[in-house]
């Protein structure tokens, strides 16, 4: 059996958000399916002391490349004025809930999550926003999303799966692997379509 195609990504990542909108599709065209692995890129950015948006010059390239590349692609996108900042209770959530429901409750959840923030400007940080996005998605009872954003071994899976996503050479978002063949970046989505079809094997 095809393994699933591992699609790594950070919920603050534009591109990931970009890919989110077509990696179903994309792996459903080649008999697979993704599995939806949020982490926090924020980690090994403190590892190596590296802040991107520092730069002047390039912080301009990136937010007119984000939505030019968003629109290119016909995925709808708007800037969230919180924009950038770090999102853990959609990460934690999603994890709970693939733990609860499965990975497709979990790629439902992480769809419309992402969606909610780059398309709608909803506050994906605000733990009440992520509860209602996975009541609405999954079925999941608010109160019991809320306590488990809070819970010490939902806080422990997602630390435990950063941990693993760097271990794999994962450093950026999307990070896409294909049966151990990497990819970064939503505009390598081409690519991966056609190592899937068996190109460049």
């Amino acid at each position: 059996m095809p393994q699933d195609i591992e699609f790594w990504f950070d919920f603050s990542s534009p591109y990931g958000y970009i890919a989110s909108q077509k990696i179903d599709a994309l792996a459903a065209r080649h008999g697979r399916k993704a599995h939806w692995k949020p982490w926090l890129i924020g980690v090994i950015y403190k590892k190596y002391g590296y802040a991107p948006l520092e730069m002047a010059e390039k912080k301009a390239y990136f937010y007119r490349d984000f939505v030019r590349h968003a629109r290119f692609e016909g995925v709808p996108l708007s800037i969230p004025a919180t924009f950038p900042e770090g999102l853990l209770a959609p990460s934690r959530a999603l994890y709970w809930i693939e733990d609860r429901q499965g990975r497709e409750a979990a790629a439902r959840f992480g769809r419309a999550a992402y969606s909610a923030y780059w398309a709608e400007g909803r506050k994906l940080a605000d733990p009440e926003v992520v509860a209602e996005i996975a009541a609405a998605t999954v079925g999941a009872a608010k109160a019991d999303v809320l306590a488990a954003l809070e819970d010490p071994s939902v806080k422990a899976r997602l630390k435990a799966e950063t941990e693993a996503a760097i271990a794999k050479g994962v450093f950026g978002s999307p990070f896409i692997i294909v049966d151990g063949e990497p990819f970064w970046g939503s505009d390598r989505l081409g690519e991966v379509e056609r190592y899937l079809a068996g190109e460049g094997r």
